[in-house]
């Protein structure tokens, strides 16, 4: 699943086209790479001519973006969508062609690296910000956004994706573990002990632990200021940084003791495991709980939250970016702004738990106080709120997503019995050089 609540789909991921006429070919026809495109509540062929965004489905903003035409008479916002990874691969397309690219586009967390070695592409919000803009989100997340000295600012930050843990309280009940959220977590300070409890609740239960080894993996390497690629160099060192090869094993090993379910996050089986308790835990982010509780109905107050072993970890976030092709960059500034503020934050949170990247939310009592009576009345905001304020930075290359492609794909394979673990890191490790040596 991707971190906008778009079940992933299988297989690699699509590198980005390099020809100019491939360019041409996917943005001048809406039927290729996914795209949908709306015209707001007025219609474009009236105005001045429209604001161009690019969101992908699902993203929250279609609202707002009604909301905002209708408010504003001298500016009219059209949207277009493609999935996640169409719409990062059309973006570097239309860059190489020199044109296609929108006003304003929505940038995954995971891409943001690659994205940032082309500055000519872009417009600098510092020099379209009136104010300080660094000082209202979390450092990591700034990190993210901004060059290293902090003088080009690429994208503003919209949001962000602490995790939690939910367990299932029968399940956890039958084995004899801790209900208490506080006394749950205190007894699972680290993978060691989950694994242990693991292990304890098939034993008891004859129900695996989690749902998959791949979200399993996610939460562990997330927990890791450096995965696979050197912060200083941007040179691969997955395959020489414990980090990377601590979390593999946990994931392995609870593929060997029987621990994972083996259902893919977002699928259909997945859902209803989530309703009929057919694994104990899942480790999700924020965005991935209006997912829960709109596809698993059947789940309600089967479920409660607590922290996530082993520190505060973070899956997923997104950006607004404003492309130097824009004519309107004065416009689009406002728009990201706009839609990016406190209101506009809340409304999102308190609707599809999209968690905030402002800081000065944190202690909106819209967040502190919101308790999710599906979750059995979890302190949700506080527990998300304590989780984005204890992530660690990340590091995050220029290949990510294509990393982190490959190695869930390895592990798939580990989960359906095709590979041993030490077999599919080997592949992993292969291939992974090889993808980046031909870039």
């Amino acid at each position: 699943m991707t971190p906008h609540g778009q079940p992933r789909r299988g297989g690699p991921r699509r590198t980005w086209p390099l020809l100019a006429l491939a360019a041409l070919l996917v943005l001048a026809s809406c039927a290729e790479g996914g795209m949908i495109v709306s015209h707001g509540a007025r219609g474009a062929d009236q105005g001045p001519d429209p604001l161009v965004i690019w969101l992908w489905p699902g993203s929250g903003y279609e609202p707002f973006i009604s909301q905002y035409n209708e408010e504003h008479d001298d500016v009219q916002v059209e949207i277009v969508r493609f999935d996640s990874q169409d719409l990062h691969a059309n973006l570097q397309t239309a860059f190489a062609a020199g044109y296609g690219a929108p006003d304003v586009v929505m940038i995954d967390l995971s891409y943001m690296e690659r994205f940032k070695r082309f500055p000519s592409y872009f417009y600098n919000l510092r020099e379209l910000a009136s104010e300080p803009l660094a000082g209202r989100y979390l450092a990591w997340n700034w990190q993210q956004a901004a060059s290293p000295d902090g003088s080009f600012i690429y994208a503003l930050p919209a949001s962000i994706g602490p995790m939690t843990m939910l367990f299932r309280v029968s399940l956890y009940g039958q084995a004899g573990l801790p209900l208490d959220r506080g006394e749950l977590a205190e007894s699972l300070p680290d993978w060691d002990s989950f694994l242990r409890s693991g292990i304890v609740l098939r034993t008891r239960t004859g129900k695996p632990m989690i749902d998959n080894i791949g979200t399993l993996y996610r939460a562990i390497l997330g927990q890791a200021e450096v995965q696979y690629f050197d912060p200083e160099t941007g040179a691969f060192i997955g395959d020489t940084n414990p980090a990377v090869r601590e979390a593999w094993d946990y994931a392995v090993a609870a593929k060997v003791n029987g621990l994972s379910a083996g259902l893919q996050t977002g699928s259909t089986e997945w859902a209803v495991g989530m309703e009929q308790g057919h694994f104990a835990t899942l480790l999700a982010p924020a965005w991935m709980l209006s997912y829960v509780t709109e596809n698993s109905p059947g789940a309600v107050r089967q479920w409660n939250m607590t922290r996530l072993p082993g520190g505060a970890a973070n899956w997923g976030g997104w950006f607004f970016a404003i492309p130097r092709e824009s004519r309107h960059p004065d416009e689009a500034w406002e728009l990201i702004r706009w839609l990016t503020d406190e209101e506009r934050q809340l409304e999102l949170f308190r609707e599809q738990n999209i968690f905030p990247s402002l800081t000065t939310l944190y202690d909106n009592t819209d967040i502190t106080n919101k308790r999710d009576g599906f979750f059995m009345g979890a302190p949700v905001g506080q527990l998300l709120s304590e989780a984005a304020l204890a992530v660690r930075p990340v590091y995050a290359g220029a290949y990510q997503p294509l990393v982190e492609e490959i190695m869930e794909s390895a592990l798939q394979k580990v989960e359906n019995g095709l590979l041993s673990g030490d077999r599919a890191w080997e592949d992993a490790m292969r291939q992974i050089r090889t993808e980046l040596a031909a870039r």
